[in-house]
């Protein structure tokens, strides 16, 4: 079953935002930095099987296709691959690891749907929209294969909050 990520005040779930205060993104050297990307609150029973509500971070500016963090702490997860984050490459000019987008927080909730608009959607969880073939990846400390979460669009009406590219800017 699909189900898209709706904008909808009174959902579980958030899209964008600041950064917990209660959260530590892990210390590393990509390009582009860890980005904050908002929650997935396991009091919705489709995400039940979460042991937690899962803050979402990921270094979106860097190359790197695949990353895993470990949340056993879930206030401070520790990334587990790539080992040398320095080494992550990034096809943006303007980014450095000290770079921050912010967008704003919208809550959502998961709606069951047929289909799925890519262009129009802010996210999806239940299946992955496969690009090519699907490519499940497996943990790296079990070798077991992973579960979906949820996938989040890069054509969403998200307003941008704050961006700050170069490390010049932050002084």
């Amino acid at each position: 079953m699909k189900y898209e990520l709706i904008r909808n005040e009174k959902g579980k779930h958030q899209i964008g935002g600041d950064v917990p205060t209660n959260f530590e993104v892990p210390d590393n050297e990509f390009l582009g930095g860890f980005q904050y990307l908002g929650y997935i609150d396991n009091s919705d029973p489709l995400f039940s099987w979460l042991p937690f509500r899962v803050n979402l971070i990921h270094p979106t500016y860097c190359d790197e296709y695949f990353i895993y963090l470990d949340y056993d702490n879930p206030s401070a997860p520790k990334i587990i691959e790539p080992q040398d984050t320095a080494a992550s490459t990034s096809a943006f000019d303007e980014v450095n690891k000290n770079s921050k987008i912010i967008f704003e927080g919208i809550k959502v909730r998961a709606e069951a749907k047929s289909e799925i608009d890519e262009y129009e959607s802010i996210g999806m969880a239940g299946e992955p929209d496969w690009l090519q073939d699907a490519e499940i990846p497996t943990c790296p400390r079990s070798g077991k294969p992973m579960k979906f979460l949820c996938q989040l669009g890069s054509f969403g009406d998200i307003r941008l909050v704050a961006a700050a590219l170069r490390q010049d800017i932050y002084a």
